[in-house]
């Protein structure tokens, strides 16, 4: 089996699909959960109609530029992402970083033709995860400091398990499994600072998990090359099913605070 089968049947197809769709129902319910008392109907629905667009047609995208690189796939992905620069305005400069960074990191991986690549691949799923609190805002969600630190935990999360992924592909030469668990760390302290700010030793049960999984990342090593599609696909399972764990965790936990 071919190394560019596999990264693109696990980290373009159905992780990126998973993750927008559970991105849109997160958000969602933050919302409710934060602004029950004052939805704005047609900010709601443009932004689904936005979600709507980015499920159909950024995997697609994605697929275009990391194979053809023609116009009409640079188009596409542009129609995919210009709507967020609205976001500008209501976050400031600071809070869009967070987007930005891997937004960078992965259109100068696709100049270079490099789409397939470690870090466009954990680069897109950090930017795919930031959708959670772009879609929150553009529905209208006040932007409060527990939502900050839920999003900032959900992208620092995603892109911790997007390397880990990486690091576990025999092919992938040059990058082992605990790279993984030495991004986890570099944010760990700013997280568990910035969640016990938000609510004490609590909310800081949501890092557990992932803790623990670096840390027995730590002294993992690659995936044998025999069966490595269901392999590969037993590991984005596992993941899927604690991204879902992480999300319904953070959900109790904003409204907890509330």
């Amino acid at each position: 089996m071919s190394s560019k089968l596999v990264s693109r049947r696990v980290h373009t197809d159905t992780g990126a699909l998973s993750l927008l769709i559970t991105n849109y129902a997160f958000s969602l319910i933050t919302l409710v959960m934060i602004n029950s008392h004052s939805i704005n109907v047609a900010r709601l629905v443009l932004t689904t109609a936005l979600a709507a667009l980015n499920i159909v047609s950024l995997v697609k995208a994605h697929l275009g530029l990391i194979s053809r690189r023609g116009l009409r796939d640079y188009s596409l992905f542009l129609i995919n992402t210009a709507p967020y620069l609205a976001l500008i305005p209501y976050l400031g400069i600071w809070l869009v970083i967070p987007p930005l960074v891997p937004l960078a990191l992965f259109i100068v991986e696709i100049v270079r033709g490099r789409g397939r690549s470690v870090l466009a691949n954990v680069s897109g799923t950090a930017l795919i995860a930031s959708t959670y609190l772009a879609w929150y805002v553009l529905m209208g969600g006040n932007l409060v400091f527990k939502v900050i630190m839920a999003s900032l935990t959900w992208i620092i999360y995603h892109a911790f398990s997007a390397l880990y992924v990486e690091g576990k592909l025999p092919f992938r030469q040059g990058i082992k499994p605990h790279y993984s668990s030495l991004l986890w760390f570099m944010g760990l302290p700013a997280l568990a600072y910035g969640i016990y700010i938000v609510g004490g030793l609590l909310p800081l049960i949501v890092l557990i998990e992932p803790t623990i999984r670096a840390l027995i990342a730590v002294r993992e090593d690659k995936l044998p090359m025999n069966d490595l599609r269901r392999r590969v696909r037993r590991i984005g399972v596992e993941l899927l099913i604690e991204s879902l764990v992480l999300a319904g965790l953070i959900l109790i936990l904003l409204y907890a605070l509330a």
